[in-house]
């Protein structure tokens, strides 16, 4: 029998993060010692399973037992099979299922040649030999019953000492050091202590020994059970040894390529997929600029206030990480500080929207403009009518000139097009989205085309939209291409059927709802959809022109599943969790297209194992329809080769 230590004796009332370090202070000390860990957690992903598992050799020296009670991570569709159940059979078939899927997740993460591979076969070990016991549970107290949201643990020592706590943090990294979370200690040897420390233990027993009828209790499948015993080494895994570690293939080396070409240009566009890192390019292009200082200052513009403020903070970040003694402005949306940057443009940078630009510039002399960058981000905006008016010319004079986009190229728009290569340069450097998903970069995807018939309206849509173009060239002021072809889309893109075709696919596959983007052409559309899309889920909200931003960051958050949007998000915002776009809306060209699914095809560190999911609507007879159909098709047929 050993005493515990006087660190584990001066423990604490109460722990919470900002003024303790949970993790430091009260767990890791109590795992460090402990013989036994009971505990029971109201949150418990996949990936807050291998952040637990980091914490597991600690037990080892001391043989410890460890008994989990956890939730699993419930989809919305196992919430809504949940809420229609009539049997506690049923919702066990729910429970089994989440709980084999959290397993095979953690498994998958075994491809990491790092030391997460040993950490997951310490993991598996630990089950297998009976050290580590997993049981889940749902509670079944009321009809629609959410999620199991106990929180409490028990560490026993080896000298008969127990210390319990109940509280808010939940086992994982985030609730031991990142959450602002407290948790309530009670020690055997603080007699005042005694009556709580008994509740705690008599709960966790009674719910662990499935003695409390409000829940249902489940231990382990048979299936997650021999994928753990798969991974299982034969004996003891030695912590001490780490494992061996073969060589890293660099996948972002694309990116040093970028930079330099553009260092040996000094003018050029870099046209790299969506999700490949040109923020962070163009940051190490500032970086190496800086350090052999050949700026002085730097312009960074683009279109979209959501996309402005995300550059605005990657910049700070940036600069803080780097100690970068330059001041950073933005003019843009409710921020006006471009006379800030102008009145001492030296070490300074701004960030600034492409429509307050020429203003800028009209107050920036070229004979100032030589030992700066200008940085044009989605680069192919900058060649619209306006622009090409208001900015011929004036980027001549910048030492460096640099622009970025998955598409520089502007669709029936040649003098645009033109107008950028004239005032940037060409393009430089090319990584696309084939490259990407096969280097790992972006993941791989799966694309489900729905066929769509149109409708005698919508065919008299086309009708009306041929007879004006025929009529404008007889009165001598002809449609263009691009105003004809943008006609004809748009009843393609609102054609009355496809929200009927929309609504059999979710039927049979409502989880594709969740963390999805559907785009459509316009809001009274949209209302359309969201009334199919109201029978499967109630978290979603619209985001067009004008609504609340808020949204979008609600979205980015995970607090709503679905978001229904036009054109706003289509290009430049991260939102890595992102699984799935809807395409009621696609443009000829392939630059939207490009745009779109770029947000979901993004990786999400989380989930290593991603696969997007692109949902389109195909005619037949369409040409345009059948031409995406067709390139979406192959870029699904790719598999990740590094």
């Amino acid at each position: 029998m050993t005493e515990i230590s006087d660190q584990i004796r001066q423990l604490h009332d109460v722990y919470r993060t900002g003024v303790s370090d949970l993790a430091t202070d009260f767990f890791g000390p109590c795992l460090a010692e402990c013989t036994n860990y009971r505990r029971a957690a109201g949150y418990f992903s996949s990936s807050a399973l291998k952040t637990w598992a980091q914490g597991l050799p600690r037990l080892l020296r001391n043989d410890a037992k460890i008994h989990l009670l956890i939730s699993p991570e419930l989809s919305s569709q196992d919430f809504r099979t949940l809420e229609t159940a009539v049997n506690d059979d049923t919702r066990r078939e729910v429970l089994q299922s989440a709980a084999d899927h959290l397993i095979e997740e953690a498994m998958r993460f075994a491809s990491d040649p790092e030391d997460k591979q040993l950490r997951l076969r310490l993991f598996c070990w630990l089950v297998a030999s009976g050290y580590l016991e997993i049981r889940f549970v749902i509670p079944k107290h009321v009809e629609d019953a959410g999620i199991f949201h106990d929180k409490c643990g028990i560490f026993d020592f080896s000298s008969g000492d127990v210390v319990a706590f109940t509280g808010s943090a939940n086992e994982t990294i985030s609730g031991h050091r990142r959450n602002i979370e407290r948790v309530h200690v009670f020690r055997s040897w603080i007699p005042a202590d005694s009556g709580r420390l008994e509740a705690t233990v008599d709960d966790f027993e009674m719910m662990w020994h499935q003695r409390d009828d409000t829940l249902i209790v489940m231990p382990l499948s048979a299936k997650s059970l021999n994928s753990i015993k798969t991974h299982a080494p034969s004996g003891r895994p030695d912590f001490s040894k780490p494992s061996p570690v073969p060589p890293k293939v660099n996948k972002w080396r694309h990116q040093d390529a970028a930079l330099e070409a553009f260092i040996a240009s000094r003018a050029g566009i870099l046209e790299m997929a969506t999700g490949t890192g040109k923020t962070r390019t163009s940051l190490k292009i500032l970086a190496r600029l800086i350090e052999d200082k050949k700026i002085d200052c730097a312009i960074i513009c683009t279109d979209g206030n959501d996309l402005l403020a995300q550059w605005h903070q990657e910049i700070l970040t940036w600069g803080r990480g780097i100690g970068l003694p330059w001041s950073v402005f933005r003019h843009f949306g409710p921020f006006h500080e471009r006379e800030l940057f102008l009145t001492d443009p030296i070490q300074a940078l701004i960030v600034i929207s492409r429509l307050q630009l020429p203003r800028l510039l009209n107050q920036y002399p070229p004979t100032e403009r030589a030992r700066c960058i200008i940085i044009h981000d989605e680069v192919h905006g900058l060649g619209s009518e306006s622009n090409v008016a208001a900015l011929r010319g004036e980027h001549q004079h910048f030492g460096y000139r640099l622009g970025l986009s998955a598409t520089p190229e502007r669709t029936y728009d040649k003098d645009g097009t033109d107008f950028i290569l004239q005032e940037l340069g060409p393009v430089i450097f090319r990584f696309g989205l084939e490259e990407a998903i096969a280097r790992g970069i972006l993941c791989e995807m799966e694309y489900v085309p729905l066929p769509y018939q149109l409708s005698d309206e919508d065919r008299r849509r086309l009708q009306s939209v041929h007879a004006r173009r025929a009529a404008s060239a007889q009165s001598g002021t002809p449609m263009s291409d691009e105003e004809f072809y943008n006609e004809l889309a748009r009843v393609y893109k609102t054609a009355e059927y496809k929200p009927l075709v929309f609504n059999s696919y979710v039927r049979n596959r409502p989880e594709s709802l969740d963390r999805s983007i559907v785009f459509v052409d316009n809001r009274e559309y949209g209302d359309r959809v969201l009334q199919i899309i109201a029978k499967y889920t109630h978290l979603y909200r619209t985001y067009y022109a004008e609504d609340d931003a808020q949204d979008l960051k609600t979205f980015a958050d995970s607090r709503i599943d679905c978001l229904i949007t036009c054109h706003r998000i289509s290009q430049g915002i991260d939102i890595r969790s992102l699984t799935t776009v809807v395409l009621f809306a696609s443009a000829r060209a392939r630059l939207e297209t490009i745009q779109r699914i770029g947000r979901c095809l993004r990786s999400d560190p989380d989930v290593p194992d991603k696969c997007a999911l692109v949902v389109d609507f195909v005619l037949d007879d369409f040409e345009a329809d059948t031409e995406r159909c067709a390139w979406l098709t192959s870029l699904s047929q790719i598999k990740r080769s590094e």
